[in-house]
């Protein structure tokens, strides 16, 4: 079975996409996202999903100083 010239071209936009990306990444080691939005809106899932992770986000003030937040548990 072969590719039409149609799928074949599409998988050859498919790799050189992924070199692209790979690239990318190996020339930017690190990278900052900004998302805003309301309170409760999904922010950190949004952030969670994309990075395939379920470590919570830096949150960094105006001046690009560390937030830590404080949790209080009421039991």
């Amino acid at each position: 079975m072969s590719l039409s010239n149609t799928e074949f071209q599409g998988a050859e936009d498919i790799e050189r996409q992924r070199r692209q990306a790979e690239n990318l990444r190996n020339r930017t080691p690190r990278f900052r996202v900004l998302i805003i939005g309301r309170a409760n809106a999904g922010k950190t899932t949004i952030l969670q999903r994309v990075c395939n992770t379920t470590e919570q986000p830096k949150i960094f003030n105006r001046k690009g100083h560390e937030v830590f937040l404080v949790l209080d548990i009421i039991t």
